[in-house]
């Protein structure tokens, strides 16, 4: 997913300095139910996100939790 802007790469590619945004429904239930996925799924985006920052890029995951906490 770091490479979602890389034409190159990828077959769905974002506009230069947009966002994919992931949407998780029902997100209280995801993390109640299945911790480990939906931590993971929190980490994964934010270490997707660092790893662009770091190398002087725009971040590119957002998270959309609906039925949070």
């Amino acid at each position: 997913m770091t490479y979602l802007d890389d034409t190159a790469n990828c077959e769905v590619v974002v506009a230069e300095g947009g966002l994919v945004v992931i949407r998780i429904d029902s997100a209280a239930a995801f993390a109640a139910q299945c911790r480990e996925q939906y931590e993971a799924t929190l980490e994964c985006a934010a270490f997707v996100n660092h790893r662009r920052v770091e190398a002087g890029q725009l971040p590119i995951l957002a998270l959309m939790l609906i039925g949070h906490y």
